[in-house]
């Protein structure tokens, strides 16, 4: 994961830059975590990131929470997942324990209720975004795209669960990938 012409991000590195992502990604952190680490700090490219986010959904808790404790323990080991994941929730915590606060005593007032709605759109633009570019790392190929249509189809259209889909979608990946390498090689003459 670790190209030779990347800066290894120091653990004060980690820290700071995934608080930042926690500080400022109202409306989910997702986007703001990629963008940091793709574009910004160039510590991964998006293949890189999408591979972290795909091997964050297989563990419980958040995927940016998963995508932290792995890629800081990748590069500064078991203080690097701490520094990490830390950083990440630090400000969000402080934040959501005083809007709990200012919830319970202002919620009934329309204009906050309105503000509240109003962020509903930039939440969901900026997942679609976000999307968009992991689809820009994912590899083209009949394969994958079978199987993110297939995905998309089960959770997006048919409402399955996510435990379910992922019953099923990974085997089917597994499968497609297998007979896909099995059919290049022949192909080949190999």
């Amino acid at each position: 994961m670790q190209l030779p012409n990347r800066i290894r991000p120091t653990l004060w590195d980690l820290f700071f830059n995934f608080a930042m992502v926690g500080l400022f990604g109202f409306g989910g952190v997702m986007p703001w975590a990629r963008q940091m680490m793709v574009d910004r700090r160039q510590w991964v490219d998006d293949a890189e990131f999408a591979e972290l986010l795909t091997t964050g959904q297989f563990f419980p808790g958040p995927n940016i929470g998963n995508i932290c404790i792995i890629f800081g323990s990748r590069q500064r080991g078991l203080a690097g997942a701490w520094v990490s994941i830390i950083g990440l929730y630090l400000f969000p915590t402080i934040v959501t324990i005083l809007a709990g606060f200012a919830y319970t005593k202002w919620w009934h007032l329309y204009a906050v209720q309105q503000v509240f709605g109003a962020v509903m759109p930039i939440a969901t633009g900026l997942m679609l975004g976000t999307t968009l570019r992991l689809l820009q790392g994912m590899p083209r190929n009949v394969h994958t795209l079978s199987v993110f249509v297939i995905t998309f189809v089960l959770i997006g259209l048919l409402l399955l669960p996510l435990w379910m889909v992922l019953l099923i979608c990974i085997p089917l990946s597994l499968a497609l990938s297998y007979l896909t390498q099995g059919i290049m090689t022949r192909g080949d003459g190999t």
